[in-house]
């Protein structure tokens, strides 16, 4: 079974922000970054690099951008896709 990449970038993202979206990673999946999922499925992956910030936050989850991201929505995103 592939492995899904959930990228959170986090260049000039204020630590709150990041903290609250890797709170939510921790709720759903259980993993923080550098891990894979128990069911090996998805790994989380901090990403360094320029991020319009118009963008920010963003999050790439198997290759597919996600702009703008909130608490509630990434909470959203991971339950709809099923990756627990």
């Amino acid at each position: 079974m592939p492995v899904t990449r959930l990228e959170l970038h986090i260049e000039g993202l204020p630590i709150t922000e990041r903290e609250a979206l890797l709170d939510v990673v921790w709720n759903e999946l259980k993993i923080s970054p550098g891990m894979v999922t128990a069911d090996g499925t998805t790994e989380l992956t901090l990403v360094q690099g320029e991020t319009r910030p118009e963008d920010r936050p963003l999050v790439h989850l198997g290759g597919v951008a996600y702009p703008q991201m909130t608490p509630e929505r990434l909470g959203a995103l991971l339950r709809r896709r099923g990756t627990r």
